[in-house]
């Protein structure tokens, strides 16, 4: 997260307007890291301020979400409320330009004076916390609350006096010189990464912010001791601008997935920005789509791991099934002793527990058959005979149950790589019909939406002029290569490796040129379980060449008169969003 020093310092300038004179209304605790405060300023009008001490998302805003409060307030929004209600925020203040905001407000004791106060953020990772203090330092409450047991460096507990983070000891981007950076800048190891070292240079620079400094100055990579005054004075530059430009609020976006947030656009994370009009617009924004997405992951990580679920129970059952075939099929051995017990049984001795006898299968050699003493040679070598047929009868279905496992394991793989790739809720939903369809989810599980049959068109890209199609799970698969795509269209699948059935839509007259086909055949690996791969195999032929076996499940096929590529997977661009449509 790119809540450095730097940009709490812009933060604190934009909310400075709105809360300087702002009337303390009402206090809530939503959850345990979490104050919102109901505010009242007579120009502004109403708002709620956010202020969070998350661990990975704490910051201070303004903000429109509206979020459940507790029936029972919790003890620190009592402790707030009795001495803030009714204050009004005088200014806010940064402790130089750490992680830390200071809100200087004043309001009446119980006797009517007035006292001033100060609620203070830390931002400092898993340790941020949100302390009230009165104007002698004196700590009132906290929302962690912890002694010298947990910290040598301070207490954080009612009544001890209050002790700021420690100073950090880094330069003042506002107020540094150019000989200053290039000498506190070349006290760190001269191995580092140059952003590595900015950053512990200077003050109020996170390392997301010192990796788009150097992608800004086109010296992504550089190590320390490769720098000379050209990028010093490129990198000093930058830094300069940051403290000195107007802001451009955005969130970065990168393969359609919110990636950061900053007061300049992240050009070094992103394929794309959504710009914003303010900070704490942005901040609402980038943690509201956050939260979805992660909402998301969850839905689709417990999802694929039902799936992984079953997938380890096939394996199992196929390694087991495995060992018990590799002992039926030395049931073979049992045939060979009865085979030669009938043809030397006037050679076999009565009531013998093992006997010696020339072994036709070997020449010149004798085999040790072991014996019941109770039973006859010709009941020993009936024996041999029936142990045989029954190793043969479970032989043979062994076969076939092994052969149906092991067609139903490459399925279940083909449902983890399609689990893996799902980017919405409607391809979980469509994913989730498979399933039930396939026996793999009850139905009574599934919600009126997921059991809908609204089928998912494919993804689409474009590549020198030629339309490339692509399936993201089974149902799309069929869908793509059995109705949408024409006889003559070239069909792509990774070799023996689950993944995304390809189209390459021809055009008619036209054959289609090679680097299309590589092309395609590189986003059908990238569409693949094998997509981390340098070189993967993929597989193409005409669509014609494809068939579907009669019963074979969602996605399997089978295909003839391919070609294989050995190709690098590449990631397309995906020509528009997924819609929904028959």
């Amino acid at each position: 997260m790119a809540l450095d020093g730097l940009f709490l310092n812009r933060l604190l300038t934009e909310l400075d307007g709105n809360l300087c004179g702002a009337k303390i209304n009402r206090i809530h605790q939503p959850d345990k890291n979490t104050i919102t405060i109901k505010l009242n300023q007579f120009q502004k009008g109403n708002f709620t301020l956010l202020i969070s001490c998350h661990p990975q998302n704490a910051r201070i805003q303004i903000t429109e979400e509206i979020l459940t409060n507790p029936q029972k307030p919790p003890l620190f929004a009592m402790v707030l409320r009795k001495h803030l209600e009714g204050g009004k925020i005088l200014s806010l203040e940064q402790q130089g330009l750490d992680r830390v905001a200071i809100l200087h407000i004043e309001g009446r004791n119980e006797i009517g004076e007035f006292e001033r106060k100060k609620l203070i953020l830390e931002i400092m990772g898993k340790h941020s916390n949100l302390i009230l203090t009165n104007e002698k330092e004196e700590i009132i409450g906290a929302i962690k609350q912890y002694g010298s047991n947990l910290s040598r460096y301070r207490e954080v507990l009612p009544h001890a006096t209050y002790k700021a983070p420690p100073p950090q000891n880094k330069l003042n981007p506002f107020l540094m010189t150019e000989e200053e950076y290039a000498e506190q800048l070349f006290q760190q190891e001269l191995s580092l990464p140059m952003e590595r070292a900015i950053f512990q240079t200077i003050e109020g620079i996170s390392p997301q912010t010192a990796a788009e400094i150097l992608n800004r100055c086109g010296l992504t990579g550089t190590l320390l001791d490769q720098a000379g005054s050209f990028e010093l004075q490129k990198t000093f530059a930058a830094i300069k601008k940051l403290t000195e430009c107007e802001i451009a609020p955005s969130i970065a976006i990168k393969n359609g997935k919110t990636k950061d947030f900053y007061f300049l656009p992240l050009l070094h994370l992103s394929d794309e920005q959504i710009a914003c009009d303010n900070l704490s617009t942005l901040l609402d924004l980038y943690f509201g789509r956050k939260e979805r997405e992660n909402a998301f992951e969850s839905r689709r990580r417990n999802l694929e791991k039902q799936i992984e679920s079953f997938r380890d129970r096939l394996a199992k059952k196929i390694e087991k099934q495995e060992r018990e075939l590799s002992h039926a099929i030395d049931g073979e051995n049992y045939r060979r002793y009865g085979e030669i017990l009938s043809a030397y049984i006037y050679q076999v001795p009565e009531h013998s527990a093992e006997v010696m006898l020339p072994d036709f299968y070997q020449q010149d050699t004798e085999i040790a058959i072991p014996l019941k003493p109770e039973l006859s040679p010709a009941e020993n070598a009936a024996r041999y005979f029936r142990l045989y047929n029954k190793a043969k009868t479970a032989r043979d279905a062994i076969k076939v149950h092994l052969s149906n496992n092991r067609e139903e394991l490459e399925y279940v793989e083909s449902l983890c790589y399609a689990a893996a790739n799902c980017s919405s809720d409607d391809d979980l939903q469509e994913l989730k019909r498979e399933m039930a369809v396939a026996g793999y989810l009850k139905e009574s599980r599934m919600t009126k939406k997921e059991k809908g049959d609204v089928p998912l068109p494919p993804m689409e890209t474009e590549y020198d002029g030629y339309t490339i199609l692509i399936g993201r799970n089974n149902k799309q698969n069929d869908k793509l290569t059995l109705k949408t795509a024409a006889k003559d269209d070239l069909w792509f699948h990774t070799k023996d490796i689950p993944g995304s059935h390809v189209i390459i839509k021809k055009k008619q007259g036209q054959t289609i040129p090679d680097e299309v086909i590589a092309k395609a055949a590189q986003y059908a690996a990238y569409y693949s379980k094998a997509k981390e791969a340098d070189k993967v195999p993929v597989d193409y032929t005409e669509v014609k060449q494809v068939k579907k076996p009669s019963g074979a499940r969602p996605g399997m096929v089978i295909y003839f008169e391919q070609t294989t590529l050995f190709v690098r997977p590449e990631a397309p661009v995906i020509k528009a969003p997924m819609k929904k449509g028959r």
